[in-house]
């Protein structure tokens, strides 16, 4: 039998009168691996936070069989921590450096706090976007730790890659509501698609039926309204004796004609509302000749060196950056990589751009928002594009018509990251650079992005440390590598 880790029943939590969390029942067992999903802002964290004891329910109860060690997403590295009390093969593993705290990268810090996370041993484990900052190395590594752990892990997370790899059930969370999926993420994709086959068939169904009974309400109506006239004549007439019961049978049967009419509109009125199936559709982003290109390869570098500091990056590197195509830059934590974007970016020594070079760049938490204009204006004022393309860009990106009118400086951080998102697309360009555009969206932002950069007609250049959205984006991948760039 399995033993019981966690009990949620009838949770709920509200933040300044609006409801974040609302749980009939959710349970988690020893070993259970479960994966939590849901856009920006759904309950993912909260979730969290209720099950470690973190953040106390409004109403509702927990039944904790187990302690759980708790790995936040974003949390100062704990400096009291001795290097010497971690695992020294973890440490080993994960390629932590043991220099002093304040000198780590942003890498260097996510490997550090696995480490102090997965050296304190319990029974249950949280933790909330592990694989943030990640490199390909250290993400393989972590799923083999968690593929051996002995307990309950509930792990939210955007990497679809390591999702599959690890997880046996998926919770997803959406405006509060937690539904269990079995299964790693590509079986939870697979059943949300046979869902949404399901609703589009029940909403065809209904559709049918109600204009069917509409059709039928319609020929009762128009077959009472004759007899009444047929009556009302009869009425006007001397009418014999053995008439009269006739005339009556008449009106009994139009009475049971209206009222077979009613019945088929109180029948109507049953009908479950069902809604048709909204999927996105496919947008264009024409390119304008003033930004078209003709140069075969618009970037080139030839003997470009790098450093970081005092340490060699990049030695005597040469590249040929085709038009048209999207170009994911890969490799460790610290290679390089965004330092090559930025001296790409800069048009700085041995670099070549074709003079049409016109760049559009995203770079990871380097926007401020401080504008008073809505979403909607905010973005208008910085695109060539019609309203409706622009529309469209931001109901792709999880945007409500209602939510395209809040001012921009009164935005959530996630609600930021795609507003940055959409600016890559309604700005003009022919050039797009991203630095680890995944980082900190949901997967439904991430695949919105998919789409939009398959549809981009420019050049694109971007790091990533998702395999999945390289995989599904990339015509050309190169890797960096002991100081040298290549072609894979």
């Amino acid at each position: 039998m399995e033993e019981l880790s966690i009990e949620l029943k009838n949770i709920e939590v509200s933040f300044q009168h609006k409801e974040v969390l609302s749980i009939e029942q959710l349970t988690a067992y020893q070993n259970d691996r479960i994966g939590v999903v849901g856009r920006n802002g759904q309950g993912k964290s909260t979730l969290l936070n209720v099950i470690s004891g973190e953040l106390e329910p409004n109403a509702g109860i927990i039944n904790r069989q187990v302690e759980f060690n708790y790995y936040h997403q974003m949390e100062a590295v704990n400096e009291a921590e001795q290097v010497e009390n971690l695992d020294a093969e973890i440490m080993g593993r994960l390629k932590v450096p043991t220099n002093k705290v304040e000198t780590l990268s942003g890498g260097e810090e996510t490997k550090f706090r696995l480490a102090q996370a997965l050296s304190r041993y319990q029974m249950g484990l949280l933790m909330d976007e592990p694989t943030t900052h990640l490199d390909e190395q250290s993400t393989e590594f972590l799923v083999e730790e968690l593929r051996y752990y002995y307990g309950t892990l509930i792990v939210v997370s955007h990497d679809r890659y390591f999702l599959d790899q690890l997880v046996t059930k998926i919770w997803e969370v959406d405006n509060g509501k937690v539904r269990e999926y079995s299964g790693n993420y590509s079986d939870y994709t697979q059943q949300k698609e046979q869902e949404k086959i399901e609703q589009q068939r029940e909403f065809e169904k209904v559709t049918k039926e109600k204009k069917r009974l509409e059709q039928a309400v319609e020929q009762k109506k128009l077959q009472a309204q004759k007899m009444s006239q047929v009556s009302e004549k009869q009425k006007k007439r001397a009418i014999r004796p053995d008439r009269l019961s006739s005339s009556k049978q008449k009106d009994t049967a139009q009475k049971n004609v209206q009222k077979t009419a009613k019945a088929m509109e109180k029948r109507m009125g049953q009908l479950k509302d069902s809604e048709a199936v909204q999927d996105s559709r496919p947008i264009q982003f024409p390119m304008s000749k003033e930004l078209e290109i003709h140069n075969r390869f618009p970037i080139m570098g030839n003997d470009v060196e790098l450093y970081g500091g005092d340490k060699l990056l990049l030695e005597k590197a040469s590249f040929q950056f085709p038009l048209g195509k999207r170009i994911a830059i890969t490799g460790e934590n610290g290679a390089g990589k965004t330092t090559l974007l930025k001296h790409i970016l800069k048009n700085e020594e041995n670099i070549t751009l074709s003079p049409k070079v016109v760049f559009c760049a995203y770079q990871q938490m380097a926007y401020k928002l401080t504008d008073s204009s809505t979403i909607l204006d905010y973005l208008m004022k910085q695109t060539d594009f019609s309203e409706n393309t622009v529309r469209a860009v931001l109901n792709n990106l999880g945007f409500s018509q209602l939510e395209i009118t809040k001012p921009v400086d009164a935005l959530s951080g996630g609600e930021a990251t795609r507003i940055s998102m959409a600016l890559l697309f309604v700005k003009p360009s022919n050039v797009l650079i991203l630095d680890e555009p995944t980082n900190f969206i949901d997967v439904q932002t991430i695949e919105a992005l998919e789409e939009f950069l398959t549809s981009y007609q420019g050049t694109v250049i971007f790091t990533s440390h998702d395999r999945y959205f390289v995989e599904r984006v990339a015509d050309q991948i190169w890797e960096i590598n002991n100081q040298t760039l290549t072609l894979s």
